[in-house]
């Protein structure tokens, strides 16, 4: 399923600055909200972490400050230091190659890395769910560079995985390596050089190939699984 333009929240990921579109929710990004805050609020995003690799993994995982979920509230989440945690996933197949991530219908703001920390040279998954006053929206990024292969899978619609080669401008769902505007490196982080080639096609706010999923209802409502294929 392809999606036209994705309207982005006016907010920043963790990991990537991308810029946001001029059309935004209103309201404070991850205001609180009782009613999608409550535990099992009806229509609230679920998250799974899934290692499909024959060895075990680390998943780290750093959490804006926006956030209202927190690294204190996942007890299987070792913090390392302040908005930032990490936890393992066994070899697959087996038990313990999975983990739910407990959200209850909070707002989670966070971006996910295997094998190492959501910093230059990693993949990453992006999520920002649960938004009260938005869509889920999600996507993989290379803006930073690139380490392994991550996958999303958000209500049935695959996002990557990445092609450690290049060649990612036809990946939906994903920010090829170091476009931080989907279809250019515009002031690239990590130093990466601006401008070059492998960007998606099209326009900031229009690309040919989305660079992020948006999710159908606003407020969460999304079954979304990342993956690490290998």
């Amino acid at each position: 399923m392809r999606y036209a333009l994705l309207l982005l929240p006016l907010l920043l990921l963790v990991g990537c600055q991308k810029t946001p579109s001029p059309s935004t929710s209103t309201g404070p990004a991850g205001a609180s909200s009782p009613e999608r805050l409550r535990a099992g609020a009806t229509g609230s995003t679920t998250v799974t972490v899934t290692n499909t690799t024959s060895s075990p993994v680390t998943v780290n995982v750093a959490f804006s400050a926006a956030s209202v979920v927190t690294p204190s509230q996942w007890s299987f989440c070792n913090v390392d230091a302040g908005l930032t945690c990490a936890f393992t996933l066994t070899a697959s197949p087996g038990p313990g190659n999975s983990q739910s991530l407990p959200l209850a219908g909070q707002y989670l703001n966070a971006t996910l890395a295997f094998n190492s920390t959501p910093s230059c040279n990693s993949t990453k998954a992006e999520l920002n769910v649960n938004n009260p006053t938005w869509y889920d929206i999600v996507d993989v990024s290379l803006v930073d560079g690139y380490s392994n292969d991550i996958e999303i899978n958000a209500n049935g619609t695959l996002l990557g995985p990445p092609n450690p080669d290049g060649g990612n401008a036809s990946v939906f769902g994903l920010f090829p390596y170091g476009c931080d505007i989907c279809v250019a490196r515009q002031s690239p982080p990590c130093g990466i050089s601006p401008g070059g080639s492998g960007c998606k096609s099209g326009t900031q706010y229009n690309p040919t190939v989305p660079c992020q999923y948006q999710g159908p209802v606003m407020g969460g409502g999304s079954t979304i699984t990342v993956s690490l294929m290998n």
